[in-house]
């Protein structure tokens, strides 16, 4: 009987030990951030996937293989609230002609991607919609403060702080 159960602790031990790495491997990468009054918030949603409206045109991006991560949008950009105008400020990412491993593989640059003059941000003129800045972890959001964007154009039309404990709201 203590055989039986050393061998099946045995068993799960190697099956944990194979697992783990690959689990850990596949941590997702935070979201997205964002920089608006001086502050930095994680940015929950994904403005530039409205760059390409139904996957057209839409380079095949992957975030360096180094970085340990995974992001299903294949980049982590990091985004500007500047005047009321929503800018994309730097993207982190490679894009390939068909995946990993592809010889053709280059990183992403905003002069590259839009033609932007070199270290110059990217008025995001094509989103429409709504975003939302935490200043929480994405699992704690429910339990802190978010700021709601809604933005037409790449335009702030209208605020919210949202106490996400109290469901309060604060508009502009």
């Amino acid at each position: 009987m203590a055989t039986v159960r050393a061998s099946r602790w045995l068993g799960r031990l190697g099956l944990l030990c194979l697992v783990l790495p690959a689990w850990t491997f596949a941590t997702p990468a935070g979201p997205e951030r964002i920089e608006w009054h001086g502050k930095s918030y994680d940015l929950l949603g994904q403005p530039l996937e409205q760059r390409y409206p139904g996957g057209q045109g839409r380079p095949h991006f992957q975030v360096e293989a180094a970085k340990g991560t995974v992001v299903n949008r294949g980049y982590i950009g990091r985004w500007r609230l500047e005047d009321d105008r929503l800018y994309l400020v730097d993207i982190d990412a490679w894009f390939c002609g068909d995946g990993a491993g592809d010889a053709s593989c280059r990183r992403a640059t905003l002069p590259l991607l839009f033609g932007a003059a070199p270290g110059q941000p990217v008025f995001a003129d094509w989103f429409n919609g709504e975003l939302v800045l935490s200043e929480a972890a994405p699992q704690d959001v429910a339990r802190g403060r978010t700021i709601h964007v809604l933005l037409k154009a790449g335009k702030v039309a209208h605020i919210e702080s949202v106490d996400e404990t109290r469901r309060s709201v604060v508009g502009r």
